[in-house]
């Protein structure tokens, strides 16, 4: 494995380590031989399936309880000839029953006449919930997919997954309109959909959708710097200009003593490429930032540094990532998880969620604006979607979690999509990518 690590830096460079002969290195194509010993094709197979059972160690009875990470990633278009059976890679290949409803599609169009070419891949991970377990299971080339789409790979995943003796106990996936529309056709009404049952399991588990919290944490950053929005509560203003004004004070400080150290320029004059970065709206909406604010003793910023203090403990509850940072950074929201008694499950549900329809309810009773103008006062009603059904679902498996034998803590980073997004950036580092 630090072979192939070595190599994917720089293949070059372990070329030239290997003839050197400081060290016996294998050869590249002995490498290769290695990685493809299990054939990588789109769509699932059995050698797969055989290769996680076989990596997952389920004699321990805690790795079998996994969720889904579902997400996708751009690829340049194009086409690639296989010697080994003599096929053409880079078609849209979404499984059989997707594939021929495609066809079908194509078949009525009268100007349709080729083949599409795939544009992005849709990748499920398995990752383990009690345990350091990470594996990209399935990818599908797709282009401009849909929530229809994606219902037969994800509960095929699924059925597959439980056959070979995992827990599966939910999805998640960003909040973008395709995956939306997935979680609404699990049912006809227009209640919020944050769990359904799991038909595959023998003990009648329930299935949850959880929206990842990372990306959930820029939506909301997206929703407080939207120059567009007036977000306004109690009768006060949460205004990103706050946190600019914040910026420029801090930075002019005569003697070089700077409260919030950590905020720049980037945070605050954000470019499409900044606003997919986690780190800044982490940093941005933050316990620090909200302490800075308030030290300004202005009355005018009391909501918003109350607004980024409560989004800073949420998404802390919601991206544990290990047993001491609670302790080292004197955070009690970023400690592990104990029991089902957390307090921080109390907060989700008595605090939290009061504090957005407190909210919510104030901007309803302003009088002389039109609905639409209301509208822009508070979170986007996706964004507020998307905070309900975590909020339901992570509290639900919490408890169910600690309801397992032998359970001492429980990491929430686990539920995020960090390692999928990981492996992506791993194969755009390989230059497989346009």
């Amino acid at each position: 494995k630090w072979c192939l690590y070595l190599r994917h830096l720089s293949g070059k460079s372990y070329e030239l380590l290997r003839k050197s002969g400081c060290v016996k290195l294998p050869s590249q194509s002995t490498l290769r031989d290695y990685t493809h010993h299990i054939p990588a094709k789109v769509g699932f197979s059995s050698e797969v399936d055989q290769h996680l059972f076989d990596v997952a160690f389920l004699s321990n009875s805690l790795n079998k309880y996994v969720f889904l990470a579902m997400d996708e990633m751009h690829i340049k278009h194009d086409l690639v000839y296989d010697k080994h059976n003599g096929s053409l890679i880079g078609f849209v290949d979404l499984g059989n029953t997707n594939n021929q409803l495609i066809e079908f599609e194509e078949a009525l169009s009268a100007d349709k006449t080729e083949r599409t070419l795939a544009s992005t891949m849709l990748v499920f991970m398995v990752r383990g919930l009690l345990c350091k377990f990470n594996y990209p299971y399935v990818q599908f080339a797709c282009n401009d997919i849909c929530g229809n789409q994606m219902f037969d790979p994800m509960w095929e995943a699924v059925s597959r997954l439980e056959r070979l003796g995992f827990c599966v106990l939910g999805v998640t996936c960003d909040g973008a309109s395709p995956n939306r529309r997935l979680w609404k056709l699990h049912s006809d009404s227009n209640e919020l959909i944050y769990k359904v049952p799991n038909l595959y399991a023998d003990d009648g588990r329930d299935f949850y959708f959880i929206p990842d919290p990372p990306h959930l944490l820029k939506t909301i950053r997206n929703s407080f710097c939207n120059a567009k929005r007036n977000l306004w509560c109690n009768g006060k203003e949460i205004s990103w200009q706050h946190v600019v004004d914040l910026y420029y004070q801090d930075t002019a400080s005569p003697i070089g003593l700077r409260q919030v150290r950590k905020l720049k320029y980037e945070h605050i004059r954000l470019t499409s490429y900044s606003k997919m970065r986690v780190d800044l709206a982490a940093q941005v909406m933050s316990e620090t930032v909200s302490n800075a604010l308030i030290s300004t003793k202005d009355e005018r910023v009391e909501e918003t540094a109350k607004f980024i203090r409560v989004i800073d403990r949420f998404f802390d509850a919601l991206n544990v990532t290990s047993l001491s940072n609670g302790k080292k950074k004197r955070k009690s929201f970023q400690s592990p998880y104990m029991n089902s008694n957390d307090f921080r499950l109390k907060w989700l549900t008595d605090e939290f969620i009061p504090y957005l329809n407190q909210w919510e309810e104030s901007v309803q009773k302003r009088e002389g604006f039109t609905p639409q103008a209301k509208g822009m006062m508070v979170l986007a009603k996706e964004t507020r979607q998307g905070i309900d059904i975590i909020v339901k679902s992570f509290v639900e498996i919490v408890e169910y979690i600690f309801k397992i034998p032998g359970v001492k803590f429980f990491l929430s980073e686990r539920i995020s999509q960090d390692p999928l997004e990981n492996f992506f950036g791993c194969q755009r580092q390989r230059g497989r990518t346009g």
